[in-house]
């Protein structure tokens, strides 16, 4: 009888363990509010070969960028090495989105 006591005792024991280690359920609110998401820009990081600028125009860059030329047009925010890089310079670039359209945000000299 004692043993079948101490069994349960220690059953019930780790039974309150074990819901003392379960995860909180976390609510989300998959709902987004009108403005909610206005401040939040997606970056993408990537590699590539810097083919120049288009024209004479600084404000975009023309990127080989997985065997295809792109050209990029440049955030007013953007920083980088754009004093520095000579055509055929391998770079790092990200990008994001700003009113529909993918602009360079950051461009650095690959060493």
């Amino acid at each position: 009888m004692k043993s079948w006591i101490r069994f349960t005792a220690i059953g019930f024991l780790l039974f309150s363990l074990t819901a003392c280690n379960a995860e909180p359920e976390v609510s989300v609110d998959d709902e987004v509010k009108d403005g909610d998401a206005a401040g939040i820009e997606l970056t993408t990081q990537v590699e590539g070969v810097f083919k120049g600028f288009e024209g004479d125009d600084p404000k975009k860059v023309m990127i080989d960028y997985e065997g295809e030329v792109k050209t990029y047009d440049v955030a007013e925010d953007a920083t980088g090495d754009f004093d520095k890089i000579k055509e055929n310079d391998n770079i790092a670039f990200s990008t994001k989105m700003v009113d529909g359209k993918e602009m360079i945000e950051t461009l650095r000299l690959n060493q």
